[in-house]
């Protein structure tokens, strides 16, 4: 059947027009390309038939209900009127209605619009036209084809996959895992967090104070002048917001805390209880978003009293946590386990010197310069922390001992009390972290019940621990951080680099409890917002992107890395309280990371051109083709889709195909199906990446055209083509030219039979594409008018992914000159004329390409592919790196391998699972190379790519390295799905059990960066989906009784 769509063209819109929502669900669209076989349609037909069975709940096949009024048959609860009545206001607003608008007459017309759509549907038609068994039975013969081309994810003529404004604050309200803070937030800041002062200088600093200081005479429930100084406050703080000092402060009255007894909470060793300063914290109520009411505006919560601000304090405050700060000493017995879940499993890399003159703080750097260490390799451990020491177990050597102690076997033990212990961040990039302690031995005495440490010999032994989890790594450093004497700093600043002002927040000393309840990431986003608003450009560089729908997040940044705070719990559902916090414990590194308040990008999807338009990303595109053999002119029957610029070829087997329009279920509630749609989308593209036979970059296509010879070519000669993305576009935006004899083919088999000459007809339904390697490729398929679709939108996407990877590397750069100077002069126009040098690097400049680099698409999953490119593998430490096409989908990493003369790069077989794998870079990964393949001393050779990036980065800071065990690929998506098959205890590998090492070589150490913080998020959320597996993991194998 013809495709009801009109010709694709490639969308470019001026700079006046809004740009596109930045989230994916608004500007990826995909569209499948031609009829489907007749084998799927009935497939899916029995999927769904099989789900109405054995479901209590009469799941809905929608276009299978026909219309009772104008057949007389009865519909029931489903049929598609009552449908559409009960969801129209759901329809309405993914039309981009508002809700003040909705109506009674606005509800008559979406529903009228909505059937009208359905009537017109040429799917609708198709499964009607199946429920006649006479019929049915006539269509359905081997070879036949079903429908067209059609939009995946439109629903009654509205597109599901889109995410409307409306919807997406009703989906922020309900989420509790990824919170929100809205541009209204800014106003909505209680007098827990008063105003701050602004002054523009050369970098604005803004002082923002966030407790209330206790003043002489104030009464046990707070200061009665702060309820009755409401509107002089006000009237003060216009005054010093526009006042044009260089710095102004903020001094409020501060009432004092009620005491709470001390049985309610945990005492705190760390903090000193004499230290003077600001007076302690009040929080906001810790309930979800949903269930918290309105929030009052500044004016009335100024007005109320030091009671009723501080009543929710006591309460929160009463709650007992060992989680929090540095555990308690008066709650823990000894021996017992502070770590939550027992312990965790961890790869250590110990070493040992006998110089115990090391510096405190041994990190990356130290250790590429650091001499006579003796090393051990790398070996997982059982890491448990017992308050006074952090014992380290393994498997016993000797088989059957582990049965007959009944435990494992204590191989290392660091005391936290020793004064050489220390404690430090090895690596920002991998968050490892190191312990650097005396030798020490255990022993029991046998008339006493406890484990007794000493000193067994001069020196310092060095361990490095490597935590899947990065949460649950940075946990890890808090808490030893805290209990080793780490404080807080009296202030805390936030950076905003978009208008290059920091925010100076204080921290009062006190529990630290309380300190975490409050310096939360939503309160600490809104008392930013709101002080930032004080700033000129504010309302042009942040306001203004708020209001497109991008939102403000925290991250720690150290030079051009990024860690994003985006995990408000840990991997077992506990509050972190000191997600925001934490990073106060890496400021141990060489240069310590900073804190910054970023607008979160997600992969951009449009590119600005030298003239000011707009290109827009096209949409992707799939479907059945044949591939036709040079030579022999053998077929291949094949299935194309693209993703992120990269054309994937499938066998029809592993085609993974959209479910036709029509087949859906749970349409009870629009809202829940279309999340679902979204989050199967992003599942099925990951099973086509990696169930794909052969990949094609779309940059390495130089011509798509219509065949013109009944014999396919081989080779070409065609040369490469202007790259200006104006002339560019101008040249493939024309139409491919449409004859009477395209129209007039039915396509298929049938078609072919009405013809005189069939040669001539398969090649007006074929196409080429004519790649840089020289090589021809030729599709045929089902129609001419699909073949002509085909072009058109292949053209488009070739023309936009060749423009987006130029200006990525443009980007990288940009960041790869923040780092070092540039490596090439830049070319000057007039010679003769003299121009200041290139500025210095500067590590501290905004940097908005980050943004993109360190996208919240990795975070967030809303992209099959989460991290994808060119990269140098190696199976083991020995052999030939090989250059890959590396994609990492869906907890898994798959390899496609890159020969220079191949026409499609071919998979390799074997898929690299990211359950109970490790990530390590740099010094760390270089110094487990054999003897001899890594030189310390060697010098960095200036290199320059082809796309013009240059680098002159040692080899240890462009290598990574994969710890893994072998997993087969699941049907289902680990990190959606949390299979129980996963949780056995048989699956879970022994800790001495043998790994697989995976080598990887990146261009430069930017691209190494990224690629580790993506394989990292990824292992993340692999470990928080499968939470009974990794619970039995650190359960498996006990320790030595306390």
């Amino acid at each position: 059947m013809p495709s009801q769509h009109s010709p694709p063209s490639i969308a470019v819109s001026s700079a006046d027009e809004p740009p596109p929502h930045p989230r994916h669900y608004d500007t990826h669209r995909r569209m499948f390309i031609g009829p489907m076989p007749e084998k799927v349609i009935a497939q899916a037909e029995a999927h769904f038939t099989k789900q109405q069975s054995s479901n209590s709940q009469s799941q809905l096949q929608l276009e299978l209900s026909d219309h009772s009024h104008s057949e007389g048959h009865g519909s029931g609860e489903h049929d598609i009127d009552e449908i559409i009545k009960r969801n129209a206001f759901t329809f309405f607003i993914h039309e981009g209605g508002r809700p003040e608008d909705w109506g009674e007459d606005e509800e008559r017309n979406i529903v009228e619009e909505m059937v009208k759509r359905w009537r017109g549907n040429e799917w609708a038609n198709i499964w009607r036209s199946r429920r006649n068994k006479k019929t049915a039975i006539a269509a359905r013969q081997a070879g036949h084809w079903v429908g067209g081309s059609f939009e995946i994810g439109r629903f009654l003529g509205v597109n599901m996959l889109q995410e409307t404004e409306a919807s997406r604050d009703i989906a922020s309200m309900a989420s509790g895992s990824a919170r929100r803070v809205s541009l209204g937030a800014a106003n909505r800041v209680s007098s827990d967090w008063p105003r701050a002062s602004t002054s523009i200088d050369q970098e604005t600093f803004v002082s923002a104070s966030t407790g209330l200081q206790n003043g002489n005479g104030a009464s046990e429930h707070g200061d009665s002048r702060f309820a009755s100084s409401s509107t002089s406050l006000l009237h003060t703080l216009h005054q010093r917001i526009n006042s044009p000092k260089a710095r102004t402060e903020i001094t409020l009255p501060r009432p004092a805390l009620s005491e709470v007894p001390p049985s309610k909470i945990q005492s705190d060793d760390v903090v000193a209880a004499g230290r003077k300063g600001k007076g302690r914290l009040v929080h906001y109520a810790d309930r979800p978003l949903e269930e918290q009411e309105e929030t009052a505006p500044p004016t009335e919560v100024l007005e109320r009293t030091g009671q009723e601000t501080l009543q929710d304090m006591s309460a929160g405050a009463a709650v007992e946590s060992t989680d929090l700060g540095s555990p308690s000493s008066s709650s823990l017995d000894w021996g017992d386990v502070i770590m939550k879940g027992r312990a965790d499993r961890m790869l250590v890399r110990t070493y040992y010197s006998k110089s115990d003159s090391l510096k405190p703080h041994f990190d990356e750097h130290q250790h590429r310069t650091t001499q006579n260490l003796l090393e051990a390799d790398w070996a997982e451990y059982i890491v448990a922390w017992r308050k006074d020491r952090v014992e380290l177990y393994t498997d016993y050597s000797l088989p059957g001992k582990e049965w007959f102690t009944g435990h494992k076997h204590m191989a290392f033990v660091i005391p936290l009390g020793a004064s050489k212990t220390q404690l430090s961040l090895y690596s920002f990039v991998d968050l490892t972290f190191c312990i650097i302690c005396p030798p020490t031995k255990h022993f029991r005495e046998e008339a006493k019940p406890r484990f007794f440490l000493r000193s067994a010999k001069e020196g310092i032994n060095i361990f490095i621990f490597k935590l899947k989890s990065r949460s649950r790594a940075v946990d890890w450093l808090w808490l030893l951080w805290r209990q080793l004497g780490g404080t807080l700093p009296s202030i805390i600043e936030v950076r905003n680099p978009r208008v290059n002002t920091r925010v100076k927040i204080d921290i009062p000393p006190g529990d630290s409890d309380r300190i975490s309840r409050v310096f939360n990431r939503e309160n600490v986003i809104a008392l930013c917002m709101s002080t930032l608003k004080s700033v000129p450009d504010w309302k042009y560089l942040i306001e203004r992107d708020m209001k497109e729908g991008k939102t403000l997040e925290l991250a720690w940044r150290r030079d051009t890395n990024l860690d994003w705070v985006w995990l408000d719990d840990d991997v077992d559902g506990c509050e972190r309280r000191w997600a925001v916090l934490c990073g106060l414990a890496m400021k141990q590194f060489s240069r310590p990371p900073t804190l910054e308040i970023r607008l979160a990008d997600h992969y951009p999807t449009h590119i600005l051109l030298k003239n000011g338009n707009r290109l827009h990303e096209p949409p992707a595109i799939e479907g059945y083709v044949e591939r036709i053999r040079p030579n022999s002119q053998m077929r291949q029957a094949l299935y194309m889709a693209t993703h992120d610029g990269n054309l994937f070829v499938m066998t029809p087997h592993h085609a993974f195909p959209p479910t036709p329009p029509g087949l859906v279920k749970n349409i009870e509630d629009v809202e829940a199906f279309a999340d679902a749609l979204r989050k199967s989308e992003v599942h099925r593209g990951a099973m086509q990446v990696m169930h794909a036979i052969g990949v094609n970059d779309l940059r390495s296509i130089l011509v798509i055209r219509r065949a013109s010879h009944p014999v396919p070519e081989s080779m070409h000669r065609e040369g490469p083509t202007n790259q200006d993305a104006d002339i560019y576009a101008s040249i493939w935006a024309q139409p491919e030219e449409r004859t009477p004899e395209d129209n007039g083919d039915e396509g298929g088999e049938e078609g072919l039979n009405k013809t005189v000459d069939k040669a001539h007809l398969r090649m007006r339904r074929s196409f080429e594409l004519l790649l840089t390697t020289g090589h021809v490729v030729r599709f045929e398929t089902h129609s001419c008018r699909v073949a002509t679709e085909w072009i058109e939108r292949l053209r488009a996407l070739v023309l936009y992914w060749k423009q987006r990877h130029r200006v990525d590397a443009k980007e990288e750069m940009d960041l790869a000159q923040s780092r070092r100077p540039r490596l090439t002069p830049l070319a000057r126009v007039i010679q003769d004329e003299e121009y200041p040098p290139d500025p210095p690097p500067d590590m501290g400049a905004p940097m908005p390409a980050l943004g993109s680099l360190y996208s919240w698409c990795v975070l967030e999953g809303c992209k099959s592919i989460v991290k994808g490119g060119k990269l140098f593998v190696r199976k083991g430490l020995w052999g030939h790196f090989k250059l890959v096409q590396l994609f990492l989908t869906a907890g898994y990493l798959t390899q496609f391998r890159i020969k220079p003369k191949s026409s499609i790069h071919r998979s390799m077989r074997r898929k690299t699972s990211l359950a109970d794998a490790y990530v390590c870079s740099g010094y760390l990964a270089a110094a487990a190379l054999p003897k001899g393949q890594y030189r310390a001393d060697a010098s960095a050779d200036p290199r320059r790519y082809q796309d013009g990036l240059e680098t002159n980065d040692p080899d240890e800071e462009m290598l990574f390295m994969i710890w893994y065990h072998p997993q087969g690929p699941k049907s289902e998506h680990p990190i959606h799905t949390e299979s129980t098959t996963a949780a056995k205890t048989s699956a879970l590998p022994p800790l001495t059990g043998k790994r697989k090492l995976l080598v990887c070589r990146t261009r430069s150490r930017l691209e190494r960066d990224a690629w580790c913080w993506a394989l990292n998020c990824e292992i993340e959320k692999l470990v928080r989906a499968q939470k009974e597996r990794e619970a039995k993991l650190r359960d498996t194998g006990n320790l030595i009784p306390s």
